[in-house]
């Protein structure tokens, strides 16, 4: 079942690549695109890639049990690493090793020092040291500016650093 869950979490990322947000974070360009991003919680000026991989996540958990949405409700938050927090203390497994179907979390590191701010994205292939994940609120050209639900492929480093991102883990799926 979890495979089954798996792959469908897999596809539901993969049908909004190529959404595209109005610069800003002030709204979408996909009428529908922006419904359900309201519907996860996601206002004006806020970040949206945690309520991407939210989004995901709940389309495909309701093709098997719609249910359980709820308890997604209470895991599922605007920040990223606030999301890795809720998942850490529920019975849903997080890990160092990706595999499909996983929500990827990565946590900002300023002067050295973790910061609440972070990015999630689904990971859809893995390839020995680096996988691929769909992220909201990135974009496809290699900046830094999120405008656009695209494939990246991200290398599998937790390594520390100054300043940016570092790796914080993998949220596992689980049955219904």
């Amino acid at each position: 079942m979890v495979k089954m869950i798996r792959n469908q979490i897999v596809k539901e990322a993969l049908s909004f690549v190529g959404q595209e947000e109005i610069r800003g974070n002030i709204g979408f360009k996909e009428d529908k695109f922006q419904q359900y991003m309201e519907t996860m919680g996601w206002d004006k000026g806020q970040a949206w890639c945690a309520y991407f991989a939210e989004l995901v996540w709940k389309m495909a958990y309701s093709k098997f049990d719609s249910t359980f949405i709820s308890r997604l409700d209470k895991l599922f938050n605007a920040g990223a690493v606030a999301t890795w927090n809720n998942f850490s203390k529920s019975d849903f497994k997080t890990s160092d090793i990706p595999e499909p179907g996983d929500v990827v979390i990565w946590q900002s590191l300023k002067n050295g020092k973790p910061h609440w701010t972070g990015h999630a994205g689904v990971v859809i292939e893995v390839n020995g040291n680096t996988f691929k994940s769909v992220e909201g609120n990135t974009n496809d050209k290699g900046g830094r500016e999120g405008y656009i639900v695209a494939v990246k492929d991200r290398p599998l480093n937790f390594e520390p650093k100054e300043m940016g991102l570092v790796l914080k883990g993998f949220i596992k799926p689980i049955e219904v």
